[in-house]
């Protein structure tokens, strides 16, 4: 699947992003994500605030790597 440069979705800024959360991650015993391309999270346009959302910022979106 393409990921887009750009992807910034629901889990990347509710706290929830497992990049962020690598630590807690690790003391859990849950699989680590190492970088955003490894990301169970990612949904593409579908969730993504530049792209995909109504209220989003449809100028940030680059629409040439959308999917």
């Amino acid at each position: 699947m393409r990921r887009c440069r750009d992807y910034c979705g629901v889990a990347c800024i509710d706290g929830t992003c497992p990049k962020a959360n690598r630590e807690e991650y690790i003391e859990r015993d849950y699989p680590v994500v190492n970088n955003c391309r490894e990301c169970h999270f990612y949904r593409g346009c579908e969730d993504c605030y530049f792209g995909g959302r109504q209220d989003g910022d449809p100028l940030k979106c680059d629409k040439e790597v959308r999917e």
